[in-house]
């Protein structure tokens, strides 16, 4: 499978670009819209699950400690100790229907002009992966996975349930904008296989699946005993798509940030780069990225363009990722707005 020459490992779009079925060209334009819809899925690698709608993973319990040795002399072997675990894949599905009539009118623009009526469905689609990406549970979801904050919700939350780790501190962190209901989140993530990636059933490109019914006629219920009849243009989008995290230290969450531009409570630098160090590869890992909402988004860039008075962020088209756009940056690390992060959070104390 070919992998993304920036980050190292595939994406969503390198693996439907392999896709060589007849309908490739829908299933690469349906990726295409994921990633506007979600700049997040952009970067997100995308790993093949080893069970039907789940994937086995083992994430390290205890750091082991080997042993010096001299020539002739025997020492006594280390065991790892795993801790097996099985993450969800959710089931994302819905339907498109357009007038068959007002398709057939569109002439040569017709199949451009449907898929611009499904491209609603699947943002949608998109929207709602990204939501269950944060906010997910399967206490209240059964059909859904567990988001970040259902993971990292405790300020003294070690990671991999290990507090041996030398240095490696909480993967929570408070900003100290409060408690009440109206804070927001900052994520860290150190993305990649064996690190935080997504996943989806091996028999289907991405986890996507995009089926054609073409035209039918269609039963409307109006009313007790009268039901009306339509000639439409049926199809039905599906995203197989789940998330695992085999290192917790690839996490880090700054909570508790204020949302009010100039308010109390706006995040702290300080702690993005506690946050940065804590990671593996101390933000130095090609597929490292900083989630936050449009709130937090914009003060970030108000600091951006004010460079005499901070050198943390940069914003320009020198830097900008690899589709040559500009992206405002800390200390290297690419900052994308996460539309679906809450300004209603309640914070951690």
């Amino acid at each position: 499978m070919a992998t993304n020459a920036y980050y190292g490992y595939p994406t969503l779009t390198d693996i439907v670009s392999e896709y060589s079925g007849m309908d490739a060209e829908t299933y690469l334009t349906i990726a295409e819209i994921m990633n506007r819809a979600c700049p997040f899925i952009r970067m997100l690698p995308m790993v093949k699950s080893n069970q039907i709608m789940s994937n086995i993973g083992a994430r390290d319990a205890v750091l082991v400690s080997p042993s010096t040795r001299r020539f002739n002399e025997p020492i006594a072997p280390t065991s790892t100790k795993s801790a097996p675990f099985t993450e969800p894949i959710a089931l994302f599905q819905d339907f498109g229907e357009v007038d068959w009539d007002l398709y057939r009118i569109q002439g040569d623009m017709a199949p451009r002009w449907r898929m611009n009526q499904d491209r609603r469905k699947i943002e949608g689609m998109t929207q709602k992966m990204e939501w269950n990406l944060y906010y997910g549970s399967l206490y209240n979801d059964p059909g859904s996975f567990n988001g970040l904050l259902a993971r990292f919700n405790s300020l003294t939350y070690s990671a991999n349930g290990d507090t041996t780790w030398v240095n490696s501190g909480y993967n929570v962190l408070s900003n100290g904008g409060g408690t009440s209901a109206n804070t927001t989140s900052v994520w860290m993530l150190e993305l990649g296989e064996n690190k935080v990636f997504g996943i989806y059933p091996k028999n289907l490109p991405g986890g996507l699946e995009f089926e054609d019914y073409g035209p039918r006629t269609k039963d409307v219920y109006v009313s007790a005993g009268v039901i009306k009849k339509m000639r439409i243009l049926e199809s039905r989008m599906t995203w197989f798509m789940g998330i695992q995290i085999d290192d917790e230290r690839c996490v880090q969450r700054i909570s508790s940030c204020g949302t009010t531009i100039g308010g109390t409570g706006q995040f702290d630098e300080t702690l993005l780069i506690q946050a940065k160090n804590q990671l593996p590869g101390s933000g130095e890992a090609p597929g490292t990225v900083i989630l936050c909402n449009r709130a937090v988004k914009t003060q970030m860039d108000i600091r951006a363009i004010s460079l005499k008075t901070n050198t943390y962020f940069t914003q320009n088209q020198d830097t900008g990722d690899v589709w040559g756009r500009g992206v405002t940056r800390f200390q290297g690390i690419p900052v994308l707005t996460a539309e679906k992060i809450l300004n209603t959070e309640t914070g951690l104390s």
